[in-house]
């Protein structure tokens, strides 16, 4: 198959099979949040947040080096997985040792027991890093997105098990685990290759050189995403935290069901393409479509109907939730368009670039997202939304310079799509929801008003509609070749 069919054909595997994964996330939120209290999701969110930034290091960007190489020796394979698994133990052991400074931190001594708990997942992480760099690098891309959803499900259900039979926040904690030690076994089964010994002579080098420099930008990000979290666990407690953490996770459940598996398909799609500068910037067009006319409406809708999917999502005692779920869904829409500048920059093989915009740009963004804390949970949030707005543009104009991709164009149509489409399908949305009191009749109204506005649109604006005209074409190219 050519570059653009394996592109079609994994875009539809993925983002099929993550529709998939959105109905048991959906599904685990609605039951869990009916089975236990904020508290609990905001104690596991505490320790989360923290060790993300192990994760970051664990993972050293060697699977970001690993899957745009032109080769990757069996040899050279066998190496990475050793280096990745020995970074998994180091980090878990790090983990253990760091514990009571996590306690100290947050005043709360049931993180003595929680945090040891998730450093198991940084050994299973450790161990599956480079079975799914070589199922992306065959890009059997369907294979990966069934591990996920089947990780998903066995986590969920064993969670809601637990939560059920009254075992607090350590549902939350199992949950993990097992999504983990299942995601592995599924990519081991799938990929039928199994490490020998480290081989020696056969050097790693270039791609720890490669990793260490997109650690520095992918830690930076992390702290970015996460430091309102630390932010609010330490001075706000467990409860107000539990209410940001779910708001989070229903606008993360659309966001990364979307962008996840794109940047999974778009990494090597656009790694192969850069060899040819026309194609790279078509290929770069094409991306960006997807995340203006599907994510950030998607994320718009959410932001207006966010009355309606608390109180069927979540049931009652969750009225905190509504206006952080608002405000953090359109944050989401503009960290979703942001996405692009990281493809770009990965995958023209210039992710030093990257962490230069990053150096400057991400410290500027925490200053930005701390300074609402005094306004508490609802200042966060608008700081977390102004501060992916300014990346996004920063972003842009950064990649168009390095990889000469026009940045103009980019910036041009993503307002178009943001604008004229995103935020129609938001007011529409939040209009239709406040005239009608029942929410799911609420939620149907709003759904269908969304629909309206961008039909209506398309219908009178002619470059909205070429936009959506082509990305109709992709999806029914995904879909055939599904």
């Amino acid at each position: 198959m050519s570059l653009t069919e394996h592109a079609t054909r994994g875009a539809a595997q993925t983002l099929g099979a993550q529709a998939s994964r959105v109905v048991v996330q959906f599904g685990s939120v609605v039951v869990l949040a009916r089975l236990l209290v904020p508290e609990d999701f905001g104690l596991v969110a505490m320790a989360a947040a923290l060790l993300g930034v192990a994760e970051v290091v664990r993972e050293m960007g060697l699977s970001a080096s690993a899957v745009r190489a032109p080769k990757l020796p069996v040899a050279e394979r066998t190496n990475l997985f050793w280096a990745s698994v020995g970074l998994g133990v180091a980090i878990a052991l790090v983990v253990l040792a760091a514990t009571p400074a996590v306690v100290a931190l947050y005043g709360d001594d049931r993180l003595s027991r929680v945090v040891p708990a998730l450093a198991v997942v940084f050994v299973l992480s450790g161990l599956n890093t480079m079975y799914r760099v070589q199922l992306g690098r065959d890009l059997r891309f369907g294979a990966l997105a069934g591990a996920d959803i089947v990780a998903q499900l066995l986590g969920a259900v064993t969670g809601i098990v637990l939560a059920w039979n009254g075992a607090g926040y350590w549902a939350l904690v199992v949950q993990q685990v097992v999504a983990a030690l299942v995601a592995l076994s599924v990519n081991v089964a799938n990929s039928r290759w199994l490490p020998g010994l480290p081989v020696r002579g056969v050097s790693i080098r270039e791609h720890l050189r490669f990793g260490v420099t997109v650690l520095g930008t992918q830690a930076l990000s992390y702290v970015t995403k996460h430091v309102d979290a630390v932010a609010l666990g330490a001075t706000a407690g467990a409860t107000v935290l539990g209410w940001y953490n779910r708001a989070a996770q229903l606008v993360l459940v659309p966001l990364n069901q979307v962008n996840t598996p794109l940047t999974r398909v778009a990494l090597p799609v656009l790694a192969r393409a850069h060899a040819e500068h026309d194609r790279f910037v078509r290929a770069a067009r094409r991306a960006q479509l997807v995340a203006c006319y599907v994510t950030a409406p998607l994320l718009a809708a959410v932001a207006g109907l966010a009355r309606p999917l608390v109180e069927i999502l979540l049931g009652p005692g969750w009225d905190p939730v509504v206006p952080l779920l608002s405000l953090l869904a359109i944050g989401g829409a503009f960290r979703s368009v942001a996405q692009l500048s990281y493809w770009l920059f990965l995958s023209s093989g210039n992710p030093g670039a990257q962490l230069r915009l990053d150096l400057w740009c991400q410290p500027l963004m925490v200053a930005v997202i701390l300074g609402g804390l005094p306004w508490g949970a609802t200042g966060v949030a608008v700081g977390l939304g102004v501060a992916w707005f300014g990346y996004w543009l920063a972003g842009i104009v950064a990649v168009g310079r390095t990889t000469g991709v026009p940045a103009r164009p980019l910036l041009g149509r993503a307002g178009l799509a943001l604008g004229a489409v995103g935020l129609p399908v938001g007011l529409v949305s939040w209009l239709a929801a406040h005239l009608v009191e029942q929410p799911w009749l609420a939620l149907g109204a709003g759904g269908l008003g969304a629909v309206l506005a961008v039909g209506l649109v398309a219908l009178l604006a002619r470059l909205v509609r070429r936009d959506l005209v082509e990305v109709g074409a992709l999806l029914r190219r995904a879909v055939r070749r599904r």
